[in-house]
């Protein structure tokens, strides 16, 4: 099976919520998308879906893996490779066929008698739920071109712009709370990134790292299961208290510039809403919100979720020579 794919979704937790990530062999979904393949037509490349929902209908067809986070799976089709599914729901009908391994993990799942999964199928901490009765698909009007990934289909920038508003004002909704409700270690996060942006970078890019290598790991060893569930809720936790503390300093110091008095809601609003339009700028928005992500991210674990003071190391500063002797004439 390709444990890679839980790699990508551990990664894929902390980029820019609210758009969407596309790489030379495959394309990631953020929240609110969705994304339709209907009959006769070909997805190239891997598809990482998280929070949105992918709909494989029949005689669709997906050239690689699917992996979906948090959100909803309807495989109808084929699956050219394997089906990864943590968290939400999954459905495969009676005309699915995954060539490659289906795991899924906290998922619920229901499998027609008459799905096909030629790889092996790993289902851990599932919830399995009563088939329902299939409700006719409305079909749309179609230009005959081949499909081209966007959500929403003929709406996909209406989609687009839609799911990055709610995504934003989800963000901003998050941080006013965090502001109201934890002030005080959401300002200790905050002053971290300020007085140490670059060892919260490096701590961020280390525990980037270390999730990569021990969630699989725990994974595998399937009874370390609960303990990957943990870390991933708290790195999703961390995370967003980062990305929001983040926001807010960058707001307080664009009301700053502004002549305005920066307060607190007001910071969170601005901030975020900047850094969220700014992950939406192509080629360099996926960057912006890695770095974002990374910078909060290592505050957080510094502070330890704002509840230590993070203190720089300062250089101790060099010996003084030893005296000279006086010379005598």
């Amino acid at each position: 099976m390709k444990k890679w794919l839980v790699l990508v979704f551990c990664v894929l937790l902390f980029v820019g919520t609210s758009s969407s990530v596309l790489a030379d062999d495959g394309q990631a979904v953020g929240p609110g998308q969705s994304i339709v393949i209907r009959s006769g037509e070909e997805f190239d490349g891997d598809l990482a879906v998280i929070g949105g929902s992918v709909e494989l209908r029949e005689g669709g067809r997906v050239n690689g893996d699917v992996a979906v986070l948090g959100g909803r799976a309807i495989i109808d089709g084929e699956v050219d490779g394997s089906l990864v599914v943590l968290g939400g729901t999954v459905e495969l009908e009676s005309h699915a066929l995954v060539r490659d391994d289906f795991f899924t993990l906290g998922a619920a799942v229901s499998r027609d008698s008459l799905a096909t999964v030629q790889g092996e199928t790993v289902e851990t901490f599932r919830g399995r739920v009563p088939r329902l009765p299939k409700i006719p698909a409305i079909e749309t009007w179609r230009s005959g071109e081949p499909w081209t990934g966007e959500g929403w289909n003929a709406t996909s920038q209406t989609g687009r712009f839609i799911s990055f508003v709610l995504s934003t004002l989800a963000m901003i909704g998050l941080g006013i709370l965090l502001v109201l409700l934890l002030p005080g270690p959401t300002e200790t996060v905050e002053q971290t990134v300020a007085g140490g942006a670059l060892p919260s970078l490096a701590v961020g890019i280390l525990t980037f790292l270390v999730l990569l290598v021990l969630v699989p790991l725990l994974v595998i060893i399937c009874i370390g299961i609960p303990v990957a569930i943990l870390l991933l809720l708290g790195a999703v936790a961390a995370g967003i208290l980062g990305w929001a503390a983040t926001g807010i300093l960058i707001g307080r110091r664009l009301l700053a510039a502004m002549s305005k008095e920066p307060q607190p809601v007001l910071a969170a609003i601005a901030g975020i809403a900047l850094i969220e339009v700014l992950a939406e700028v192509p080629c360099l928005g996926w960057m912006l919100a890695l770095i974002v992500s990374a910078i909060g991210l290592g505050a957080v674990v510094l502070t330890r979720f704002g509840t230590a003071t993070y203190v720089p190391r300062q250089a101790e500063p060099a010996p003084l020579p030893p005296p000279s002797e006086p010379t005598t004439v």
